[in-house]
């Protein structure tokens, strides 16, 4: 049976074929969205040899092999709501690397990341927003989807005072499929800083394989979350206010000035 979940307001179709039953892929995307074209992606719940489950995730446009943070922690709850396993901490295999995920409490589910491989802060991008172009300061982080972050208040023209005023539709395709980040192309955050004392940001997401906003992007946040904490100094754990009005949280364990690992924390619910 078929379900609904949100992380965040990131949603999901969540497929259980531990039995393998589901071979095209392709046929199963296409029937699900063409019957709720607001949802962000498709997860199958699948077995893993080399840990407890395996998340095999899917964009609407039926792209694949790419990590979403807001789907891990939706398997988790979906796995918790039907029973599959009673333990509170799960190994989930996805993207072939193993995360640990935690049930918090009811409302909230915690998955732990690698330091990303790939990080790339302020460089320029020449993009075009409006009549004109200009050399746009962007950083670029890879923790098994790429994405590309941009902070308001370095946007030169136009100016925003709120991340409410971006385009980010047009700005978000802009830099989306910018020839310097192709043949991958990435996905695009852009950042209000609300408050530097409490480490609280708001985050809008133009997302690959949705080519759209999305209310979350777990990794997304991820990413934001680790350039302000690079490039602003600032403190730990970071809050990401999202379009759909929740937070998601990110935490740093740091050691001797090195990150060993950083989690995604926020709600995760089966959609009525």
């Amino acid at each position: 049976m078929t379900e609904k979940y949100s992380g965040a307001g990131n949603t999901f179709f969540m497929v259980n074929n531990l039995e393998g039953n589901v071979k095209n892929y392709a046929s199963e995307i296409v029937s699900l969205i063409s019957h709720d074209k607001d949802t962000d992606g498709v997860i199958f719940l699948e077995k893993s040899y080399k840990a407890d489950f395996k998340m095999n995730y899917f964009n609407k446009d039926g792209t694949g092999d790419a990590l979403c943070g807001n789907g891990l922690r939706c398997t988790v709850k979906y796995i918790s709501d039907k029973n599959i396993s009673v333990e509170k901490e799960l190994k989930i295999e996805a993207v072939s690397n193993i995360y640990d995920c935690k049930i918090v409490s009811d409302k909230e589910i915690s998955v732990k990341f690698p330091p990303p491989v790939n990080v790339k802060t302020n460089f320029k991008l020449k993009v075009h927003f409006q009549e004109w172009w200009e050399l746009l300061n962007c950083s670029y982080v890879d923790v098994g989807s790429p994405h590309i972050v941009v902070f308001i208040d370095e946007i030169e023209k136009p100016k925003v005072n709120s991340v409410k005023e971006v385009d980010i539709i047009n700005w978000g395709r802009n830099i989306r499929m910018h020839k310097d980040l192709m043949p991958e192309g990435a996905n695009v955050n852009f950042i209000e800083v609300l408050s530097n004392e409490e480490g609280k940001l708001a985050i809008r997401s133009y997302e690959r394989g949705v080519e759209g906003e999305t209310l979350a992007c777990g990794t997304g946040a991820l990413s934001s979350a680790l350039v302000f904490y690079l490039l602003r100094k600032q403190i730990n754990p970071v809050k990401l206010l999202t379009k759909s009005g929740e937070y998601l949280i990110v935490h740093f364990e740091i050691e001797n000035k090195k990150l060993n690992s950083f989690s995604l924390s926020g709600n995760a619910e089966a959609v009525k």
